[in-house]
């Protein structure tokens, strides 16, 4: 909680201090949906839940704008990798560059960027953590009704390796989800 707090006040804190945003095309959206890990080295840990939020900032430059948000991942088994009684986590902190063609009734966009994750792995007999530094890029789609925002995300995440323990992997992934806004 305290992480995802701290997330929303630094993207606050960046909103107010970037000048190079206009009036419009800026939101702010929470997102759900489903995350599936890119490697077998987890075992049955690789289809996750996700939920997160971001904020979209309108950028003075044609059809751009700066995006960054915070999403957390996780899921849990009863075995796997050797281990029992298994919980994982990610918490992922990024900004990027969001090219949004047009803004008419549908809003499609694709976006670039980099990525900071927060990972931990738990079971009965061990705990870890690492972190680890990778990139994103990401398609997706907005209905604009008003000042509300629905939508679907496809987001890809490559270049995280973490150790937890005696596992070396990584956590780069797939992920769906869908989302609600309000534009502003």
């Amino acid at each position: 909680m305290f992480q995802a707090l701290r997330t929303l006040c630094l993207v606050t804190s960046l909103a107010l201090a970037a000048s190079s945003c206009l009036g419009s095309g800026n939101s702010v959206n929470v997102y759900g949906g489903t995350r599936s890990l890119d490697t077998s080295d987890l075992g049955t840990l690789d289809d996750q839940t996700v939920y997160g939020a971001d904020v979209v900032l309108k950028m003075e430059l044609p059809l751009l704008a700066m995006e960054g948000g915070w999403l957390h991942a996780d899921d849990d088994a009863d075995s796997t990798a050797g281990l029992t009684d298994v919980e994982a986590e990610t918490d992922e902190y990024f900004v990027g560059l969001r090219l949004v063609p047009w803004d008419f009734l549908i809003a499609p966009y694709a976006s670039a960027g980099v990525t900071y994750t927060d990972n931990t792995l738990d079971s009965d007999t061990t705990s870890d953590d690492d972190s680890s530094i990778g990139y994103y890029a990401r398609l997706g789609a907005a209905f604009t009704i008003g000042i509300f925002r629905l939508g679907v995300d496809a987001r890809g995440l490559f270049g995280t390796d973490v150790d937890f323990d005696t596992i070396s992997t990584d956590v780069d992934s797939y992920q769906f989800t869908g989302f609600v806004g309000i534009g502003f």
